[in-house]
């Protein structure tokens, strides 16, 4: 666990024993359930560990300013959209117990495995919801009701707007870590960030903590509400992207 409580102390974040604890535990489901769930094609701790858990961490680095991780973050209610094994929102939560945190996934075997960590490492505070973003966008409990939304390779940008805008608040934070090289995304996926209500994205390059190649983080801020309309219903924002149709008109 040595470079695990590292990579967190470079962020500012000091992971006392049971935090510890947790991360091993956690590293132990995941290693026992994978196949069972599906959970993730990494097999070894190390990278689990890289991939996984350290590479999580970096969400928390400071987008700028001079505010620490433990205060921008502290109070704040967050969504991962797409969760999986709870990546990167469960290494989030366990890492500052007082983020409110839910997790997302439409698969049913990975909800299950995450409510069997969220009770072995006794964790409070942190939601799981078996769903789809589609249809928990529109719900008034988690529509625009978010500080920060994050969500890790589960689409392109343009997508991955639909599917995350909706739930941040305004002033709130989407924040897309995604593997160098996403200008490209970023431009395709501008008209619809702008549309669904953010100001256009920051892209910082990320490279620490850790050893895994760099990764652009993506950052949307939310600047008005979005429209009622949005998200449109479950496989639509995957099957007709906002960019597209805006090209097609």
């Amino acid at each position: 666990m040595e470079s695990v409580v590292a990579a967190a102390q470079l962020l500012g974040v000091d992971l006392d024993a049971k935090q510890q604890a947790q991360f091993q535990r956690y590293r132990e489901l995941i290693e026992l359930r994978s196949k069972q769930f599906n959970l993730t094609g990494h097999k070894t701790w190390d990278k689990i560990r890289e991939e996984l858990f350290i590479r999580s961490l970096r969400v928390l680095s400071p987008a700028g300013g001079n505010v620490p991780t433990p205060e921008w973050f502290a109070g704040k209610r967050a969504i991962d959209i797409g969760t999986g094994a709870g990546i990167p929102g469960m290494i989030m939560k366990i890492a500052l117990p007082d983020l409110q945190m839910t997790l997302l996934d439409s698969i049913g075997k990975r909800t299950n495995f995450l409510i069997e960590v969220a009770n072995e490492l006794e964790l409070t505070g942190l939601e799981i919801i078996n769903g789809r973003a589609e249809d928990l966008g529109q719900e008034r409990g988690h529509r625009e009701q978010y500080d920060v939304v994050v969500a890790r390779a589960v689409a392109r940008l343009a997508e991955l707007a639909e599917l995350t805008i909706p739930f941040a608040k305004v002033g709130g934070t989407v924040i897309l870590p995604k593997s160098q090289g996403v200008q490209d995304e970023v431009e395709e996926a501008a008209a619809a960030a702008e549309l669904l209500g953010t100001a256009p994205a920051l892209v910082l390059e990320v490279d620490k903590p850790g050893t895994s190649p760099p990764d652009d983080m993506v950052y949307w801020m939310k600047i008005s509400t979005t429209h009622r309309e949005f998200p449109r219903r479950v496989g639509i924002p995957h099957q007709s992207p906002l960019i597209l149709q805006s090209d097609d008109e």
